[in-house]
């Protein structure tokens, strides 16, 4: 396994996930009602629509997590990194890293602090848990310290170490 590689990946990855995930939310915020915490999404005056549901998957399957497994599975065997176990390691890190790029850049820096007003749901203004405390504590902290270390980013490694020794079985 490459160390450095692995991180450099990481970083890339999560600059893509993140760079995009704002973009998506700075031009509407509607579109990512998925990621916002459950009592804004239930006090909402309007709920999200089949159809931004719809758009939601869509692009979080096909938008941001396949070009990222994809690119995580070439660059890793491109790197030289054999075996399924060195494989899931180094895409688990990657994950990670994305994760905690999400943690700070988008629930933190961007949401919380800099764009704040442009990323709340029309409808959904003054929502109590837009305050930082209640975010972080009800959404951004299970989130990120729970659900993405303990279930997504073992998922996402599996699948990315699985793309891996296609790709590896294929050249």
């Amino acid at each position: 396994m490459h160390w450095i590689r692995t991180i450099l990946d990481g970083l890339v990855m999560a600059a893509y996930f993140n760079l995009f995930a704002a973009a998506v939310a700075l031009y509407n915020p509607r579109l990512m009602f998925p990621c916002y915490p459950p009592a804004i999404i239930r006090g909402a005056k309007d709920p999200p629509t089949k159809a931004e549901n719809r758009f939601y998957w869509m692009w979080v399957l096909f938008g941001e997590w396949l070009p990222l497994l994809l690119y995580g599975a070439v660059s890793m065997v491109e790197g030289g990194t054999g075996g399924f176990w060195r494989m899931a390691l180094s895409c688990y890190i990657q994950w990670l890293l994305i994760n905690f790029a999400d943690l700070l850049f988008l629930d933190v820096w961007l949401i919380q602090k800099k764009a704040k007003d442009r990323l709340v749901i029309p409808g959904t203004e003054g929502h109590p848990s837009y305050a930082f405390k209640a975010w972080m504590k009800s959404y951004a902290l299970p989130e990120h310290l729970l659900q993405w270390p303990l279930i997504l980013c073992p998922l996402m490694a599996a699948v990315q170490a699985g793309l891996g020794l296609i790709i590896e079985m294929l050249r």
